[in-house]
């Protein structure tokens, strides 16, 4: 939730900054509007990347191990949730021009993803109409490989408990090994790269 939200709000300074002139001063700057795209992007992610960081300092006090391999996996996965969700913020905020407005569309569209996505609880015993929304939702392929390798470090979790508890991403019965995953979650954030880079183009 941390990451999530403050990657969003990272892609709205866009809505602000045109709203009080100071993206025109972006625009008319010797770079590209691409480049302008992808600046904002890596940087909304590595602002929300810290904040995640922050929330990992803390998992110790839930009993999650801090081991150097989980810290990385971890760490890295949620570098790119954030890159994911504030290229999206970005898509949406080429559109709009008033940042109340971007706040109201984001939220519509993002609180449902998130509420989607597994990470406030495990997919499992899911009706089959709501399971078939989690496996559309992007953010699914990002929590669920956080879950797993979380997991994977907890040595004294019951495996029946751990299977329900991270029953992973399944297609027709086939159960998504993490690096499809995770090449989900990528594929979404370099289009959402792409589409907001041609959407500066076009309305500047």
């Amino acid at each position: 939730m941390s990451v999530l939200f403050t990657a969003l709000f990272s892609a709205g300074s866009i809505v602000w900054d045109r709203e009080f002139g100071f993206l025109r001063e972006m625009l008319v700057a010797p770079v590209s509007r691409t480049s302008i795209v992808v600046g904002k992007c890596l940087g909304g992610a590595l602002v929300a990347s810290v904040q995640g960081v922050l929330m990992i300092c803390t998992s110790g006090l839930a009993g999650v191990p801090y081991d150097p391999a989980l810290m990385f996996t971890v760490l890295g996965e949620l570098l790119l949730l954030a890159l994911t969700v504030t290229a999206f913020g970005m898509l949406v905020a080429a559109r709009i021009q008033q940042f109340q407005s971007f706040m109201a569309v984001t939220q519509m569209l993002v609180m449902p993803l998130f509420f989607l996505s597994g990470a406030m609880y495990p997919l499992s015993g899911l009706p089959a109409w709501l399971r078939v929304l989690t496996r559309v939702d992007p953010l699914t392929y990002a929590v669920d490989p956080i879950r797993k390798a979380v997991f994977a470090h907890l040595h004294r979790v019951p495996p029946v408990l751990e299977a329900r508890l991270v029953p992973g991403v399944t297609w027709n019965g086939w159960h998504v090994p993490t690096g499809l995953e995770l090449g989900v979650v990528a594929a979404m954030a370099m289009a959402f790269v792409v589409v907001a880079a041609l959407e500066f183009r076009r309305t500047g």
